[in-house]
């Protein structure tokens, strides 16, 4: 049966030591599955690649100033300017670059026109203001509430695709990687893949030092820290939301707004202070856990051994339990053993993807030996699902992963039951990393289960893990 994910790096689809990248400074791509990191334009200049410090970066700003020059001369929204400065500002996710949130197959999207428009509407607000920098693009996502790094990378992908396919030949060049003449640049050649799919296709390497996990994020606290190093900024932005004692992140982003479109000269200090504030993503830290879960793709678990098969002619019970002992396992490394560090940033949580990519490295290798198709992030009508666990059409498993600082009710009570619907399934299973602030939540769902079992209805199974932090395993008795 083919597998509808398989979590492999580039560099063992082409033969290459995974440190081979890492030396050269280029993300090491997974095969059919995207990276949830994304390209920053403000981090361009900062590249040690002189292809992107230099070329990428006029390339940038020449297409955006264009971009600028359009919107100052439109007079009104459809107008000829107006259409033609549309058509510079193309939305449509690459899918060659394998960053962003997509799970598998790649195929790539499109932003609606409503966004588009949006972006558009801001950006002739800031050029009335007398702002005329084409980096003001790349803030968008600061006050756009349907603007994500997902959009700003992809249209800054799409801008500077030359470059990184100049990047890509080198690095393959050097190397004896395959190249093939690009169906998307003429004038290169790029490396190419063969997908889940069998379809053949072409890829962009990414410089490590241009990318960011989350530029702009729905956490208020990564909003702060990205945008607010500027003491007097932050003084003018606490102001403007006056007496509101818990503001929304909509709210902030929309004090942010007033306060940055006030003038150019406000406009021009905040956009100055997001430059020089921002980082690429780091590989010591790893916010994601990516480099763990390349880590576990290319070397193994170690202690992690998957001699167990499963009798998945047995129907969907036997699934759930091959599932269930995934779980099993990663409960225990992270209670038991070490992995626990790789959840933490100092005393902070690491994101929730962190805990969902190490697992799915986990469970990988038990679908693996049981034949077994693993999606990341299924879309099942009702949104992305964490994890969909199937054998064909026969049986399907669903695994939501929650932070206990998040809705785990919600999650438990309806998210998991909407995606199960819609994937047609009974099985289902909330896994909650507890970082300590679980409270009265786990009480809470532990009652919806056994409210649903006491009246014949099939409940989701629910797991807690100790996320907290520990002493070291060697220091435990």
């Amino acid at each position: 049966m083919a597998r509808l994910s398989d979590p492999q790096l580039f560099s063992a689809y082409v033969g290459l030591d995974q440190s081979t990248f890492d030396n050269a400074g280029l993300i090491d791509p997974l095969i059919d599955i995207d990276t949830e990191l994304f390209i920053d334009p403000v981090l361009l200049e900062k590249s040690s690649f002189e292809l992107i410090k230099n070329d990428a970066t006029t390339c940038f700003r020449d297409h955006f100033e264009k971009f600028v020059r359009l919107l100052a001369i439109s007079e009104r929204e459809l107008d000829p300017a107006w259409l033609a400065a549309q058509k510079l500002l193309d939305l449509r996710e690459p899918p060659e670059n394998g960053l962003g949130y997509g799970s598998s197959g790649r195929s790539g999207s499109s932003r609606p026109q409503e966004v588009r428009d949006s972006i558009m509407r801001t950006s002739k607000e800031i050029i009335e203001l007398g702002s005329k920098d084409p980096e003001m693009i790349s803030l968008m996502g600061f006050f756009e509430k349907d603007v994500g790094p997902d959009t700003i990378s992809d249209f800054t992908t799409r801008v500077i695709m030359k470059q990184l396919a100049q990047v890509t030949e080198a690095f393959c060049e050097h190397h004896g990687i395959p190249l093939s003449e690009s169906r998307l640049l003429p004038e290169q050649q790029l490396p190419r893949y063969v997908d889940g799919k069998g379809e053949s296709r072409e890829l962009v390497l990414v410089p490590q030092d241009i990318v960011r996990d989350l530029p702009v994020a729905n956490d208020w606290s990564e909003v702060e820290s990205a945008a607010f190093s500027n003491a007097q900024i932050r003084g003018q932005v606490n102001a403007l939301l006056g007496n509101i004692a818990e503001s929304t992140v909509a709210q902030r982003k929309e004090a942010l707004r007033e306060y940055a479109l006030k003038s150019a000269s406000t406009f021009q200090e905040f956009l100055e202070s997001v430059k020089e504030s921002a980082d690429h993503y780091d590989q010591n830290q790893d916010a994601l856990a990516y480099y763990k879960l390349k880590s576990i793709l290319a070397n193994g678990f170690g202690t992690l051994a998957v001699a167990e098969q499963f009798d998945l002619r047995k129907g969907p019970e036997e699934l759930r339990r091959v599932v269930l002992r995934s779980l099993e396992v990663f409960k225990h490394h992270v209670e038991k053993g070490n992995l626990w560090e790789e959840l933490w940033i100092d005393d902070k949580p690491k994101k929730e993807r962190a805990a969902q990519l190490i697992f799915y490295a986990i469970a990988d290798c038990f679908c693996r030996a049981n034949d077994i198709a693993v999606s990341p992030e299924a879309h099942m009508g009702g949104g992305p699902v964490d994890f969909k666990f199937s054998t064909g059409y026969r049986a399907s498993v669903l695994v939501e992963l929650k932070r206990s600082s998040g809705q785990v009710r919600h999650g438990y009570d309806r998210q998991l039951e909407i995606y199960k619907e819609a994937a047609q399934t009974q099985y289902g299973i909330f896994v909650v990393m507890n970082y300590g602030d679980l409270g009265k939540k786990l009480t809470e769902i532990k009652e919806i289960r056994k409210a649903r079992l006491e009246a014949g209805e099939q409940a989701s199974d629910i797991i807690v893990i100790d996320a907290t932090k520990k002493a070291s395993a060697s220091k435990r008795t």
